[in-house]
Order: C-alpha cells, then sequence, then structure tokens
C-alpha cells in the first residue's frame, strides 16, 4: 500500500497569508497537531500547534515564520512502512504527500494509518498474536520462523519495536492458526520471553470489534 492510497480527504491546507489563530482553529477542528503549508499547490512546510504558541502574537500570518518550518513529507509511491517512520522519526500527526513535481497531493492522518494498518490485518485476518521479548543480539528471524513452521504454522506479518531503556527489542508475530500454545512452548524450551499472546477467532470477532472501536473514540475525542 502506497501514500496516495492513504490521503485523508479531510485534511485542510494552510496558505501563507493564513494567521496563527486560523492555524490553531483548523488544527482543533480536524483534531490534529499539525498541518501543511501550501502555495499554488508546492509545499512550503509544516506548522505545529506548538509552533504558534511560541509566536510572539498568534495574529501574525504564517509568512513571517516560513524559513522556522520543516517540511518532512513522502513520496506518493512510498510504503506503507516509509509513512510510518517519517510520523515517528518527526512526532508527526500528519504527513504531506507529494508528487514527482513536487507538488503537494493531500496528507496523511496517523489516525487514518491506525485504522488502515487494524482493517488490513487485526480486523480482516484470523489467527493469533505472540510478541517475543529478547536481547538485539539474540534477534535471528530465521530462528524464530523456523519453530512457528515446525508447528505447521505460518508468520502473516511482523512487527520490531525497540526498548532503549532495556537494550531490549519486542518482536510482534501475526500467525495464522489460532492454538499457539505449543509454539509458545516452544519458543520458551528454546530460552524466548513470550510476554504476551492473543487470538482472533469466529466466537471473539464481536469484542475485538469493540475494542477497535474503543481505541478509535480514544483516538477521535
Amino acid at each position: 500500500m502506497n501514500a496516495s492510497d492513504l490521503i485523508s480527504s479531510s485534511i485542510i491546507s494552510l496558505h501563507p497569508n493564513d494567521d496563527g489563530e486560523r492555524a490553531i482553529e483548523l488544527m482543533e477542528e480536524l483534531r490534529v497537531n499539525h498541518l501543511p503549508v501550501v502555495r499554488n499547490n508546492f509545499y512550503l512546510g509544516i506548522i505545529s500547534e506548538n509552533d504558534v504558541l511560541n509566536w510572539d502574537n498568534s495574529s501574525e500570518i504564517i509568512q513571517e515564520h516560513l524559513e522556522e518550518l520543516n517540511a518532512p513529507s513522502v513520496n506518493e509511491s512510498q510504503h506503507l512502512f516509509d509513512i510510518i517512520e517519517e510520523l515517528e522519526k518527526f512526532s508527526l500527526s500528519t504527513i504531506p504527500v507529494l508528487n514527482k513535481q513536487k507538488q503537494y497531493l493531500g496528507s496523511i492522518t496517523n489516525r487514518k494509518l491506525l485504522y488502515t494498518i487494524a482493517k488490513s490485518t487485526a480486523i480482516k485476518s484470523k489467527g493469533s498474536v505472540i510478541v517475543l521479548q529478547m536481547k538485539q543480539n539474540d534477534y535471528s528471524m530465521s530462528e524464530i520462523s523456523r519453530i512457528v513452521e515446525s508447528n505447521n504454522a505460518k508468520i502473516l506479518s511482523s512487527y520490531m519495536t525497540s526498548i532503549p531503556t532495556m537494550q531490549n527489542i519486542e518482536i510482534t508475530l501475526k500467525l495464522n492458526i489460532i492454538n499457539v500454545l505449543p509454539i509458545i512452548k516452544d519458543f520458551e524450551r528454546f530460552d524466548y520471553t513470550v510476554i504476551a499472546s492473543y487470538k482472533r477467532d469466529k466466537n471473539n470477532d464481536d469484542d475485538l470489534l469493540d475494542r477497535y472501536e474503543s481505541l478509535m473514540r480514544f483516538l477521535n475525542p
């Protein structure tokens, strides 16, 4: 899935002649902390609520502060994982999408991204999730795959999260089977720490959807 597929139609761009009050007003209305600044379809930078609050006067126009703005963006053809990386790198609630000519096409919100990921993985595919924790030096995806496949299961997707304070990593595995107890026992036999596991089958679809809707309400108060 590419950036052009994830553009949110609700995000409105700001013009350099807009003032800080207009920027804050739009951010509150759209429930984001960042908005792109665009002139004649060309992206000039992204402005945050904190940027405006640091101005001497919120009635000042954005044009006066253009040089202070960062201009992170993704290309229309960039993959989902690149978008996640950029959002995390700059701690953004929205990321602008540009075409090859550097023209502004629209923006992706972190809410839209989360919704898309949830629909494409947790909501649609039955199976289970196992979360492992280990030292970075102990990580071997080939060994993890071997343990899973020796139990006649497949890894549908995996995601790594760093824990800098512990110098550990967490590996989240989405598997294609419901009963993962034998796999968990094998992981433990090979000294892996299993910190969590979840399953989704026809008996808990409603519960999963309820949890997902609760998460959406939390993100959209």
